[in-house]
């Protein structure tokens, strides 16, 4: 495993177009998306159109999932989890995003990676998840810790999904489609799995 200024600088010079693949589109994006041309890493000098819708979805989901295992293993890695410090927010907000709202086959990637990042700063973690299902109404999530308040106290109410904490993180780009259930089914396997643990 490489060290984190590696990673570091991976993170400064490509970073842009990690968030462009983790991102979802909306429908008038992606067709806008197609007059502007494929991603291309500064690196490449040829490009890949796919022909086959479906093919480019599965090509999609299957970078997706790449990139969130990466993501995983470089915060579980104390050498190289100093890479996501300065974009930790942006990088937890995506993948609360994919892990509450993303398609099913994201759903276990997402949570390893959250769990990972938990290993970081699982207090955020903790608030990100933690917002969504406080919003659900169906009751408050307890905190991790007795130090720590109670959510009614960190964050207002969100009065609607654009309002979550996640949503604000990833950037008005992103277009997550949040599921209560979803969210409520990550929380409590990273609340005892994870959360309760440290």
């Amino acid at each position: 495993v490489c060290g984190g200024d590696f990673f570091i600088r991976r993170f400064r010079s490509d970073g842009s177009f990690l968030w462009k693949l983790l991102t979802p589109k909306t429908a008038d994006s992606r067709r806008s998306s197609k007059t502007e041309g494929p991603i291309l890493l500064p690196y490449r000098k040829s490009e890949f159109r796919s022909t086959d819708e479906s093919t480019a979805e599965v090509s999609i989901l299957k970078v997706q999932e790449a990139a969130l295992h990466m993501i995983a293993d470089i915060a579980q890695d104390k050498r190289s989890a100093s890479a996501l410090e300065g974009i930790l927010k942006k990088v937890s907000g995506l993948v609360v995003g994919i892990a509450c709202g993303g398609p099913d086959a994201l759903q276990d990637a997402a949570v390893r990676a959250l769990s990972s990042l938990s290993c970081i700063d699982p207090d955020l973690i903790w608030v990100l998840l933690a917002d969504i299902v406080y919003s659900s109404g169906k009751g408050v999530p307890s905190p991790p810790t007795s130090d720590f308040p109670e959510v009614s106290q960190l964050l207002p109410f969100p009065s609607s999904p654009k309002e979550y904490l996640c949503m604000q993180y990833c950037g008005e780009d992103s277009s997550f489609d949040i599921q209560l259930l979803k969210a409520e089914n990550v929380f409590e396997k990273l609340n005892s799995e994870t959360f309760q643990a440290m």
